[in-house]
């Protein structure tokens, strides 16, 4: 600070010091004056205030303040920087040295103490293929595709059944597999990676091992549920984070463009995850965990996915509006085949009677009527009929320890062999049931990937990692 700013702080301060005192001493004459009676001997009242005692201070005759050379500040600096410099030059000299390429490799290489972790295939989506009597499996765990028979059951006593054939590897293309599509033509198998890869490869049906796709296709980041219309040759792809469906030819690759996308606050999309096809009403269902934002139309934010500044992509979770997050309850909601934009749903099914918790993936019987749901954390598959509204309760709900369905994120449907399996995150176990099942009822079939009695830690793409010291608990975010 300048001298003279010094010396007009110091002459301020001293002025306002004397005025303070000055009033105060004014103020406890004129009460006393007055026939103030003190609360106690030897104290005054202010207003609600006490003085006990107090003195005036002697007469001064300069600034509170000592007067500060001119030079001062220059000095100071100076001195400072000096300070500084030096502070710097011990702490380099005091800094340990840099450890050497031997040391770093001892200490990349160390084992850790212990790990938490599943050395067991997760199931999470599904898809039955009839035609070759294969059922094919997405897992989370170790991004792979699984291919099994059809027909397998594993004993109680076996430790696990042994797929087939296993797709998954660096040259795969897959990670964080959730969802899978069979084609019912050629087979082939589409991989659905949800987080940390923005790519769908697509593999022929005899492919194996750590084996390029036949071809993939750039998707929206967080892409979840998939559903082809095989009449149309158009595939529906539910994006988690941007609240949208793109709706893509089913030949698409490489960077081909969306054919036409669904997004917008009209639409109620929040977090969507499941999505199926009524092919007899020309409908579409997707199913909702309940978080959204808002973000501009997609007429004035042109798509801009952050990552690529695609327009043809939805608008991307960057142009989000600060503070317009919100929760609400999870749901279906339901449009027409070839709606495009910013779409108000045909019917919303929502309400605390439907019993929906985490609503993971969804499949429609057409023929039936019928809405099956993978009742994440209600651990249920529970059913709906396809034209339900509003705050409805389910028609059937599959449920208990005999079924055997814990956190079911996948559920597809055998049309051919009208059998109903359902892929549990949560029990390393694909489920085979009756389309009429209902209650606590054991399954017809089971495939394991590891032995009943295994855990399931349920670690799925964790980020964040805590330690609570009081009840020595690990967190982890997933």
């Amino acid at each position: 600070m300048p001298s003279g700013g010094i010396r007009a702080f110091g002459q301020h301060r001293t002025r306002s010091l004397l005025l303070f005192f000055g009033l105060l001493a004014v103020g406890a004459g004129l009460i006393l004056s007055s026939g103030g009676v003190p609360a106690t001997p030897g104290s005054t009242l202010i207003g609600s205030e006490r003085i006990v005692a107090w003195e005036a201070l002697p007469e001064m005759n300069g600034p509170m303040c000592e007067m500060v050379p001119a030079s001062a500040s220059t000095t100071l600096l100076a001195a400072l920087q000096a300070s500084s410099q030096a502070g710097q030059s011990s702490s380099a000299s005091q800094a340990p040295p840099h450890p050497d390429a031997p040391a770093q490799e001892r200490v990349a290489s160390r084992a850790p103490l212990y790990r938490v972790e599943d050395p067991i295939y997760v199931f999470a989506g599904i898809a039955v293929d009839p035609i070759r009597n294969e059922v094919v499996v997405a897992d989370e765990n170790i991004s792979s595709l699984l291919v099994y028979d059809r027909t397998a059951n594993t004993p109680p006593t076996a430790a696990m059944t042994e797929p087939k054939r296993i797709i998954g590897g660096p040259n795969a293309f897959l990670e964080y597999a959730c969802s899978v599509y069979i084609d019912p033509e050629n087979g082939d198998i589409y991989g659905v990676n949800n987080d940390t890869m923005n790519w769908l490869p697509v593999f022929g049906r005899d492919q194996e091992g750590n084996v390029a796709p036949k071809r993939k296709i750039q998707t929206p980041h967080t892409t979840f549920g998939i559903v082809v219309d095989e009449a149309t040759d158009e595939m529906f792809l539910s994006i988690q984070d941007d609240h949208a469906i793109v709706v893509y030819n089913k030949f698409a690759k490489d960077e081909d463009s969306p054919l036409r996308i669904i997004q917008g606050r009209s639409t109620m999309m929040a977090d969507p995850h499941g999505i199926a096809l009524d092919t007899i009403k020309k409908e579409v269902f997707v199913s909702n965990w309940g978080t959204n934002n808002d973000r501009p139309p997609l007429s004035e934010g042109g798509g801009g996915d952050a990552r690529h500044e695609r327009a043809d992509f939805p608008v991307g979770r960057a142009r989000a509006f600060p503070g317009s997050g919100k929760i609400a309850p999870p749901s279906i909601t339901v449009y027409p085949q070839n709606a495009r934009g910013d779409v108000a749903p045909l019917r919303v099914i929502q309400g605390p009677k439907t019993q929906m918790d985490w609503p993971t993936a969804l499949v429609v019987h057409p023929e039936r009527g019928e809405i099956y749901v993978a009742n994440d954390t209600g651990d249920s598959v529970i059913v709906f009929k396809t034209d339900a509204h509003g705050d409805v309760a389910p028609i059937r709900v599959i449920k208990g320890p005999l079924t055997m369905v814990k956190n079911p994120t996948g559920i597809t449907i055998d049309y051919k062999n009208q059998e109903l399996w359902v892929a549990n995150f949560g029990s390393h176990a694909a489920t085979v049931f009756n389309l009429d099942a209902n209650g606590n009822v054991a399954p017809k079939r089971v495939i394991r990937s590891g032995p009943l009695s295994a855990p399931s830690p349920k670690l799925s793409n964790a980020h964040t990692v805590a330690y609570d010291t009081k009840r020595q608990e690990i967190l982890v975010a997933n």
